[in-house]
């Protein structure tokens, strides 16, 4: 075990490192690419740049060698943030990065994106593009789904979105309405792509009529859409997601909880099933139990 200074903004600490695959790495010796990154929305970059110029970077960017060069797989966010410190003049000399103890296929480095995301979790619209890549090499759903863990409905969903047309992928980007709305629209009219663009304009002119930003489910004017019967949890859900779309006080985190609690449940996911994937930090020892005291017996002693 080695220990090296690390110095970020004004502050100098030791960090522990192996020599195996955890490095200190300086930012300028990382190659990002950014066509591997399916991410776009990076959030609030400028609060994670401050996170990281009082504190480091707690969590390691992850990596691999090419050529000789340290090729950025995971963390492209944390990178942006970097970037962005060392441009306003703030001092970081190196990033802890862990380099893969095995070479990875492209095949495997994009499933990385879904079931080892360690930062931001992507959005609905940005997990599709990483399946719509996985089905580009030939991946089957059933093999999505078995390597994913996710529910295949969920996967379903996913490859609609990948499949809508780019001005519908453009109008969740900027937030003029949300996944889940578009999706069930996808669903309503089959995939037809001419159908889907003017139910999702209608669906966003009555938002607009009803003064929200972002238009829901609640907007959506196809009949099918409408029939549907949710149980009265998700009516609760989704009215709470009608009242904080498009408002710029919202807890995204918060927000990102929600909507992906009310997708789970459109797509029939289990809660268990949601439970485990969503809320359950996978590489933490789960706590034991506290073992049922057995009642006192009573004496056979008469008073």
């Amino acid at each position: 075990m080695k220990t090296a200074e690390t110095k970020t903004g004004s502050k100098t600490a030791t960090t522990a490192f192996q020599t195996g695959n955890y490095s200190l790495v300086p930012p300028s010796q990382i190659i990002v690419d950014e066509k591997k990154n399916p991410r776009e929305d990076y959030g609030n970059v400028e609060e994670l740049m401050l996170s990281i110029v009082e504190n480091g970077i707690r969590n390691p960017l992850k990596g691999y060698l090419k050529d000789g060069k340290v090729m950025l797989r995971e963390g492209f966010r944390r990178m942006r943030a970097v970037k962005l410190a060392l441009s306003k003049g703030h001092k970081i000399e190196r990033v802890p990065v862990i380099i893969e103890d095995r070479p990875m296929s492209e095949e495997e480095r994009t499933l990385e994106f879904l079931i080892n995301n360690d930062g931001k979790p992507f959005t609905m619209l940005e997990q599709s593009e990483v399946i719509r890549r996985l089905l580009n090499f030939e991946w089957k759903v059933t093999d999505i789904v078995k390597k994913t863990g996710k529910a295949r409905g969920y996967i379903e969903n996913l490859i609609l979105l990948a499949k809508a047309p780019v001005k519908v992928q453009n109008f969740i980007k900027d937030g003029k309405i949300s996944a889940h709305a578009v999706i069930q629209i996808m669903q309503a009219v089959k995939g037809d792509p001419e159908k889907a663009v003017k139910e999702i304009e209608n669906a966003i002119q009555a938002a607009k009529e009803s003064g929200k930003a972002k238009a829901t489910p609640k907007h959506v004017g196809t009949k099918k859409v409408k029939s549907q019967s949710f149980g009265k949890f998700y009516k609760w859900a989704e009215e709470i997601a009608d009242i904080i779309a498009g408002r710029k006080d919202v807890f995204k985190q918060r927000e990102e909880v929600l909507d992906k609690m009310l997708i789970a449940f459109e797509n029939g996911q289990h809660a268990k099933q949601f439970a485990e994937s969503y809320f359950v930090d996978k590489s933490k020892t789960p706590a034991t139990p506290a073992a049922k005291k057995s009642p006192a017996k009573k004496s056979g002693k008469k008073k």
